[in-house]
């Protein structure tokens, strides 16, 4: 035996060995693939539902807020025109009562200092 049909027959040997480890992972891989391939098909199925749920879910919460901004506009313009309208009357009344009690602190205090 010459030793090119030596070294054919040992790499017809290995190459033997390596098909018969590899048929497993290639079974495997194989039904890993249907899996998958059963996984894309339901997902496929489905995604126009979801799409369309997504849709229904974005157009609300867009709606919701915009009224939410409108009805913080609305409170912002409430409260300015509150604040509009009771600031002078606060202010006044903040100085009369402030008056006040600096003049009942000046009688008190002269009536205290008399005695």
């Amino acid at each position: 035996m010459a030793p090119w049909e030596f070294a054919l027959v040992l790499l017809l040997l290995v190459f033997s060995v390596l098909v018969i480890y590899l048929i497993p992972t290639v079974i495997n891989f194989n039904r890993a693939v249907k899996k998958v391939s059963k996984t894309i098909d339901l997902l496929n199925e489905d995604l126009p539902d979801i799409m369309y749920d997504i849709s229904e879910i974005t157009y609300s919460s867009s709606k919701a807020s915009k009224q939410i901004g409108k009805t913080i506009d609305n409170l912002s313009e409430v409260e300015q025109t509150l604040s509009k309208e009771l600031k002078k009357p606060l202010l006044e009344t903040a100085a009369s009562v402030g008056g006040l009690l600096q003049a009942i602190q000046t009688f008190v205090t002269y009536f205290i200092k008399k005695k």
